[in-house]
């Protein structure tokens, strides 16, 4: 019982955080899940078709526009597939440690836009070289999928804003998070250049993108900003009515020469006609005061 309510309140804990960074990390592993049990029913020859290619190919972002625009959603969706289970552990393992460190220096906002901006730039980036540049033989080597791009974003900016941070590892000691951020970025852009040259570039996107949003930050330029939120405003109608005189308080016998100016000017403007009844009085007590 004790272990199911330590269970309940870590994933209570974990899920209300306010970071998407669990919700991204369960869609990924849901995925991956999802495609090796469609490999395992095909293996067992309980579908026939081998849908494990297939749907691989289908959230993974392909090398053409031609293939893209048959695929549009790929953009998004080609950093939430890996196809062995140690780049799963790899990408959500960076991506959960570097977003806590990210989380405590600045905003939930800063952070999502940050990574979705680097995937579809990165994604971007892929389409157009990728017509150029053409690596492997095999359609292996035709799709992209990662989500290491939208953490190279991530990880270049905090090198930027907390080089110095300690980090300490087993066997290791502490280590500056400068050396881990350089070592891991230097491993993943070098795997990118072994097997597909247009993905090791599309990697390099992601880290100019993280650069970029980091110095921009520093000069008080928030790029995040742009998916901001703003609060409709409503338009208000005023009716602006004509203010007639306004009579302050006055003997019957004695009136206010300051409302007599006034009806005095109504006239002016307006015309005797124009006057009320009480008005006319006012005027008339007055002209017999002055007698």
């Amino acid at each position: 019982m004790n272990n199911e309510g330590t269970l309940k309140d870590f994933l209570r804990t974990t899920y209300r955080s306010g970071s998407p960074v669990p919700y991204v990390i369960s869609a990924k592993v849901l995925f991956f899940v999802l495609i090796y049990t469609l490999d395992l029913l095909y293996e067992t020859g309980v579908i026939i078709n081998p849908l494990f290619e297939e749907t691989l190919a289908l959230f993974s972002l392909p090398k053409d526009w031609t293939a893209f625009l048959l695929q549009p959603w790929s953009l998004l969706t080609y950093s939430l597939v890996n196809r062995t289970i140690f780049e799963l552990l790899f990408d959500c393992l960076w991506l959960y440690w570097t977003s806590r460190i990210f989380l405590n220096l600045l905003q939930t906002r800063q952070l999502v836009s940050l990574y979705i901006s680097g995937i579809i730039i990165g994604g971007i980036t892929y389409l157009a070289i990728g017509s150029f540049l053409h690596t492997g033989s095999s359609n292996f080597f035709s799709f992209l999928y990662s989500g290491s791009i939208g953490n190279a974003a991530i990880i270049t900016a905090l090198l930027l804003l907390v080089p110095h941070t300690e980090v300490r590892l087993f066997l290791f000691g502490n280590v500056t998070f400068r050396t881990i951020g350089l070592i891991y970025l230097a491993l993943q852009l070098g795997y990118f250049v072994v097997i597909d040259h247009a993905a090791a570039v599309a990697y390099i996107s992601g880290v100019f993108l993280g650069a970029g949003f980091m110095y921009a930050l520093k000069e008080g330029n928030d790029w995040s900003n742009l998916f901001r939120r703003r609060p409709k405003r409503t338009l208000k109608v005023i009716h602006h009515r004509p203010k007639g005189p306004t009579y302050r308080s006055y003997r019957s016998d004695l009136p206010n020469q300051e409302v007599i100016d006034e009806i005095l000017d109504k006239i002016s403007s307006n015309g005797y006609d124009s006057l009320t009844n009480l008005e006319k009085e006012i005027l008339f007590k007055a002209s017999k005061q002055e007698k």
